[in-house]
């Protein structure tokens, strides 16, 4: 390309002949000679940037797998995806490294490198913020915060808003406080503003790392206390996130800070990945906020590139698992060594130089003495050595700028480079004279103090089908048609015909295909289609065996075989319903092989539950269900004998994906799990896994075209929790909890045990409302007693009249503890005839 002698360059003519193989050769020669190596002391060894020789590793596994050029486009993190080839080396490697940052579930894909993973998790911030309401989306980040971040918002056209840096070099969290109410203060009433904070681990120029748990902490109480700022929080981890986890692994920068929503990496910096590998990672739930659908690739994207090269998967799934800990920690240990090497050189080479390495990182941060921090160009363009202003205090306690040089210790550095370089700095200073503006400050190394100052692409198959999803089968299956008993059968069994009424089977295998055991060549854990689509009719009889079926009915598909066929029921259309399963469902069934429910007789409402009661094959209690909610979204109750389990916002369904192709969704915003012992152990939280933000809006977590198997479970959040039922004190645990409940939309959750008593408060965050959930520790023990069972494991031993006598036995109690369980004025007790229920009491309470 030839360059013009008026400062131009003009292009050159596409080659119409190939060169000769050794043309070729010593054109590409000659130009590798331009290109410095990693391992000879007398080549310039690139001291002021994060780059390094690639391992052996990733290079022979790139090699092994570009020539069949495989493509990873898409997004491979999900259950059901990324099971062959280069996408699941993907998957694996990109999980492995979720969790090395503390992600209890997450997402992700690789990168161009962190400019791309920024502009990613920006995009998706503005897109999840805009979603949740707000007009106005403002990024919030240092001065010294990466270009990248500079160049994502003029891309996304956001605006930025940068902070100026103060002598700590952080962005502090009590700066970005101050931000924040600046903001707020500056947002009408009625409108939102969306605010994307980005933190530092591992700043480019200084190694180190912003109080990330601090300033989460902040954005935490902002979205616990609603208002009129929406937050979404970004950390960019390209210098220092392939590095921190294993050389000061309690430096609190990842996911395990609730709010945390997305973190960048960057292998190819010290991961030891060639050019050109970054790692975007986020949180569950949020990619949907960046999806686009690709409809002429079958597919959905959600990256910012697209076509991805699965050979850089495999190179970088060889270093996470051919290296693994062991080997980054060797590594990295090495590289602190050769830090502090590099910090001792500057020293001998400029006493009266300010010399900072970077705790955990591998950077030395220096200020010379010499010309004002200025160092001689020849040295400083040998080692690409690039200086910044940063502001510093001087010993009269002023903030002034002073000239700062970084240095990076990476892993091809050797004792002899860092002695090579430690000869030329000192020539290269002896030279120069000295004083020119520098400041006198100590010799000794100190760190830098901190300044505390300053629309849904996937809309679903259009059907209520979900099954375990707490659906209005009541008030369905009460409502009108007849059966092929004709007349006798009524009009409100024009649903029973067509689909159950006892909430679980809405959703069916069709005919056929209802054998897992022929799995694969007949049955599929994701083919279904509800009785409508199906063409498939339940028969519906009046029941009239024990000479009082007056209002009740019989249903099966066949009920000549009434417990053959998929299932057998019994209903009072206005009152309950009992469904037996064959033997094929039963293996199936994640719940039970028999389901009573009662949602009658009068209308259902979101204050009064749904209650189901399940039992095993053997007859004996599995647990008894309150729903409260619509026919898909509700906030239920489950109460076990040697357990309790509170989930706040589940939202199940079916979603057909093609032809008679159906997965099934459970999508729970917080789940609370308490295991039950029986001695007297004080309460405990044992484990808190947040997976995605209930404060972005709730979206559907997986696009139509994404669901693969059955069942697709996605969760906010999830809490476990231990307990003694003999436990006689008082704990209230007051870790912030935010979940969105189908009561109160975005509520704050605080769990505590009192008397006996598992109390669950939810109160609204943007309104007055208040949830009280009540449920003695005794209560799966008691339900037990109360609520027998038959055995139903060989159904076709079975008699309809058996299992309409035992509905009969189950309906008073379980309407019972149905009406026990109705909200009154926010408190919604569970309790159970017999049962002393202390402590159970409406106190701190407002009308939801």
């Amino acid at each position: 390309m030839p360059d013009l002698e008026d400062g131009s360059t003009e292009t050159d003519a596409f080659p119409e002949t190939p060169l000769s193989g050794d043309e070729l050769s010593a054109a590409l020669e000659a130009r590798l000679a331009e290109v410095p190596g990693w391992h000879s002391p007398d080549d310039p060894v690139r001291l002021g940037f994060a780059m390094t020789a690639p391992h052996r590793l990733a290079l022979d596994a790139f090699g092994r797998f570009a020539e069949r050029n495989p493509n990873n486009v898409g997004v491979h993190t999900r259950f059901g995806d990324g099971v062959r080839g280069t996408r699941r080396l993907e998957r694996e490697a990109v999980l492995a490294l979720a969790g090395l940052l503390h992600a209890d579930a997450a997402d992700g894909y690789l990168t161009g490198g962190a400019n791309e993973g920024t502009l990613a998790a920006l995009r998706i911030g503005r897109n999840a913020l805009r979603a949740a309401g707000a007009g106005r989306v403002v990024v919030l980040a240092s001065a010294l915060t990466h270009h990248s971040v500079a160049k994502a918002a003029e891309i996304l056209d956001l605006e930025l808003r940068l902070c100026p840096a103060g002598p700590s070099w952080l962005l502090e969290a009590a700066t970005v406080e101050a931000e924040l109410d600046a903001l707020a203060a500056r947002t009408e009433p009625g409108t939102r503003t969306g605010v994307v904070v980005v933190s530092t681990a591992g700043y480019y120029n200084t190694g180190l790392v912003d109080p990330v748990d601090a300033i989460a902490d902040v954005l935490a109480r902002r979205a616990a206390d609603g208002g009129r700022l929406g937050v979404f929080h970004h950390v960019d981890a390209a210098h220092g996130g392939m590095i921190l986890p294993f050389t000061a692994p309690e430096v609190p920068f990842d996911f395990r800070n609730a709010y945390v929503h997305s973190v960048v990496l960057d292998p190819h910096k010290s991961g030891l990945m060639p050019y050109s590998c970054g790692v975007f990672l986020c949180r569950k739930g949020l990619l949907g906020h960046g999806a686009v659908p690709a409809p002429m690739s079958g597919f959905v994207d959600e990256t910012i590139t697209g076509s991805r090269s699965g050979a850089m998967a495999a190179a970088l799934w060889s270093l996470v698992f051919g290296l693994a800990a062991d080997g980054y920690r060797k590594v990295f240990r090495d590289c602190l060594d050769v830090r502090d090497r590099l910090a001792e050189a500057v020293r001998v080479a400029d006493p009266e130089a300010v010399v900072l390495p970077s705790p955990g990182n591998t950077v030395v941060v220096a200020g010379f003495s010499h010309e004002g921090g200025r160092l001689p160009r020849e040295l400083a363009e040998r080692y690409r050595l690039v200086g910044n202003n940063l502001p510093w205090r001087a010993p009269d306690g002023r903030v002034r700028d002073r000239l700062f040089h970084h240095l990076y210790a990476m892993p091809h550095l050797t004792r002899a480079h860092v002695d090579g370089f430690a000869s030329a700095l000192t020539a290269a200073l002896s030279a120069a004279p000295a004083g020119g503006g520098g400041f006198a400050v100590p010799a000794r190394s100190r760190a830098p103090e901190r300044d505390g100052a300053a629309s849904d692409a996937a809309s679903d198959a259009g059907s209520d089908a979900g099954s375990d999803a707490g659906s209005d089968a009541g008030s369905d299956a009460g409502s009108d048609a007849g059966s092929d008993a004709g007349s006798d059968a009524g009009s409100a069994l024009r649903d029973v015909r067509r689909s159950s009424v006892c909430l679980r089977h809405l959703v069916v295998h069709p005919p056929g295909m209802r054998d897992p055991d022929d799995h694969p060549h007949a049955y599929s854990f994701h083919t279904f289609q509800d009785r409508a689509r199906l063409g498939e009719e339940l028969t519906v009889r009046p029941w009239t065996g024990d000479g009082d079926g007056a209002g009740r009915f019989v249903y099966a598909p066949d009920l000549d075989a009434p417990f053959a066929n998929e299932l057998f029921g019994v209903t009072d259309p206005e009152r309950y319903a009992l469904e037996v399963l064959d033997r094929n469902q039963q293996k199936l069934s994640l719940v039970g092989a028999a389901h009573f429910a009662v949602f009658g007789p009068e209308p259902r409402t979101p204050r009064r539950p749904v209650v189901l009661a399940n039992f095993h094959a053997d007859g004996a209690f599995r647990s008894v269900e309150y729903k409260y909610g619509d026919r898909r979204h509700n906030d239920e109750v489950q109460v076990f004998g040697d357990r309790i389990v509170v989930k706040a916002g589940k939202d199940a369904r079916g979603v057909r994906r093609e032809g008679d192709d159906w997965s099934f969704s459970l999508d729970t915003s917080l789940e609370l799990r308490v295991a039950l012992t029986d001695d007297g152990a004080a309460p405990r939280i044992t484990r808190v896994a947040r997976h995605a933000d209930p404060a972005l809006p709730r979206r559907r977590h997986l696009l139509r075209g994404q669901y693969r198997r059955f069942p697709n479970r996605f969760f906010d959040t999830v809490v476990e929790m231990t307990v003694g039922r003999e436990h006689p004190g008082t704990a209230r645990f007051d870790e912030p909890l935010l979940a969105r409940s189908a009561a109160l939309d975005l509520a704050r959750v605080v769990p505590s045990v009192a008397d006996g008593v598992l109390r669950v408060e939810l109160a609204a965050v943007d309104g007055p409302g208040t949830v009280v959930l009540a449920v003695p520790l005794g209560l799966g023990v008691r339900l037990t007693e109360l609520l027998p069972g038959i055995p139903v494991g060989e159904p076709e031993a079975l008699s309809p009249a058996e299992v309409v006598r035992w509905a009969a036995r189950l309906y008073p109690p379980v309407s019972a503890l149905r009406e026990a369980a109705t909200d009154r004025g926010g408190l919604r007790r569970f309790t159970a005839p017999g049962l002393s229920a202390p402590g159970i009491t409406a106190d701190r309470r407002e009308p939801c």
